[in-house]
């Protein structure tokens, strides 16, 4: 038996048009990722974030299990990628999340995300000295073009303030974050995205309710805040499936830099349903993130491999 018939193949994009459908998930997730603040900018107030995260994570990974048995898909992820899953979930994802919605009380949005955004920077550097090459020129100038974007986006979109804590719960999602993205593309190469996504959110919700026990932290939501909640696992379920499948076909360090498009659909999405306005600022950072998107998503891991992260 050959090592092809043991070991499945990946999924990595290898032609063009795998190329580009990982990019257009890539933005998916950036916008339902938006649709997720813009709800939990209302359901939180102020709160400790980790029983309305743990029961969003839990609904989440409802949702994705009942699509998983519809769809006939298997529940459990493949041999060998179980364990490096709900690692992820647990010290990955949900501790970004808790990590990021506890800044939140501690600095402006616009602070918090300026520190959080700068992941893709950590992704980058991480890849460079994990495999000891740098990556394709296009994806340095396609990040510089992304960070940039980003700072004039918040720094002069917006009020920048924050406590020394609010800094170092933000740079600690930025690290959470980053290391979950580099090691759950090493882990995930067979599982199909919706099973992965069903046991990254689990993992999730027992990481934000062991950290509601441990701070005491009991506050849910009263009154209309039930349906932004609600409004945060359906779209935190989509963009899971959208990230895990778009993480598959282009990697980490493509996926870091197009999800950089998120600050700019924060602000689009507010400006359509929280009438906030779109100031300068804004319109050039933006100009400047879509234009490293679209140089991420030009590059070809056909021709040009990115690093293996």
């Amino acid at each position: 038996m050959t090592d092809a018939e043991v070991v499945p193949p990946t999924r990595r994009a290898t032609t063009r048009g795998a190329e580009l459908t990982g990019a257009g998930l890539t933005v998916a997730m950036a916008v339902l990722f938006s649709g997720v603040v813009i709800f939990g900018k209302a359901v939180l107030d102020g709160k400790l974030p980790f029983v309305i995260l743990s029961v969003r994570f839990a609904g989440t990974a409802l949702v994705l299990g009942a699509l998983v048995r519809l769809s006939g898909r298997p529940l459990l992820p493949e041999h060998g990628e179980r364990r490096g899953l709900i690692l992820a979930g647990i010290f990955g994802y949900g501790t970004e999340s808790a990590f990021y919605f506890s800044a939140l009380n501690h600095g402006s949005a616009a602070a918090v995300t300026l520190l959080f955004y700068t992941y893709p920077v950590i992704v980058m550097l991480a890849s460079i000295a994990i495999d000891r090459r740098a990556p394709a020129r296009l994806l340095i100038g396609a990040l510089l073009l992304s960070v940039a974007g980003t700072v004039i986006v918040v720094v002069w979109g917006g009020r920048v303030d924050i406590e020394p804590v609010g800094i170092a719960l933000s740079l600690a999602c930025a690290t959470a974050y980053a290391g979950y993205l580099m090691g759950t593309d090493r882990v995930l190469k067979r599982t199909n995205p919706m099973t992965a996504g069903l046991w990254l959110a689990g993992s999730a919700a027992a990481a934000n309710l062991l950290y509601a026990g441990v701070f005491r932290a009991t506050e849910l939501p009263e009154g209309g805040g039930w349906w932004q909640l609600f409004g945060m696992v359906a779209f935190t379920a989509a963009a899971f499936v959208c990230m895990l499948a778009g993480l598959q076909r282009i990697g980490a360090v493509r996926n870091a830099i197009i999800g950089v498009l998120e600050p700019l659909s924060v602000a689009l999405l507010a400006r359509a349903f929280l009438s906030e306005p779109i100031h300068a600022p804004v319109a050039i950072g933006g100009t400047l993130i879509l234009g490293g998107a679209v140089c991420a998503t030009l590059v070809r891991t056909t021709h040009v491999p990115e690093p293996a992260v």
